[in-house]
């Protein structure tokens, strides 16, 4: 997954991943521009001739993170499979999310509910997507009668739990190790 495509000799990837580290361990309120440019080895200027100000820096960083989740997660329910196979196939791609860009996934974590409500025009929110997942399943007599965005609300706040533990911990275990595990876990609470 690359955030926010840029020109080749632009400080915009720079400033990007500065901003999504410190936003993940500070907070976006908790960060300054200064920091930021700091981290990027850039100055301060240099930050604006590719954002508005912080808060549309936070707004981009998350919107192309959403994207990307969102669009896989899309992709996955999709698929011809059953619901037990695609619950599988949406801890995977939660563990690989975590494993794979740690920084972005905190900071998408915590402020999903701060930019959510308002996506734009044709992004999908994540709990739309799990929402139709559990419809489909419950369609299919594979998933439990009840609120769809409830169960959807379940599963994605287990995996975000499980996901934001394992990084605290110190990533002891391999995740993937944990995985099975996960999924019977997600599929209790949701079975039919």
């Amino acid at each position: 997954m690359e955030i926010l495509a840029a020109k080749p000799d632009s400080k915009r990837p720079a400033i990007v991943r500065a901003a999504t580290s410190l936003f993940a361990k500070r907070g976006i309120d908790g960060t300054s521009m200064r920091d930021i440019a700091d981290r990027a080895g850039v100055r301060e200027a240099a930050i604006y001739r590719h954002f508005a100000g912080k808060d549309d820096l936070a707004r981009e960083i998350f919107l192309s993170w959403y994207g990307w989740y969102t669009g896989e997660l899309q992709r996955i329910i999709s698929g011809s499979e059953g619901a037990l196979d695609k619950l599988r196939a949406i801890v995977r791609h939660e563990f690989s999310a975590v494993s794979d860009h740690s920084e972005a996934f905190v900071y998408f974590c915590e402020n999903e509910a701060r930019f959510a409500r308002g996506l734009p025009a044709g992004v999908m929110s994540a709990r739309r997507v799990l929402a139709a997942f559990i419809k489909a399943g419950q369609t299919e007599g594979e998933v439990t009668a009840g609120s769809p965005d409830l169960l959807a609300d379940m599963v994605s706040g287990a995996l975000c739990a499980v996901a934001l533990a394992w990084l605290r911990t110190g990533r002891r275990i391999k995740l993937n190790a944990q995985l099975e595990e996960v999924v019977r876990g997600c599929w209790r609470l949701i079975a039919a």
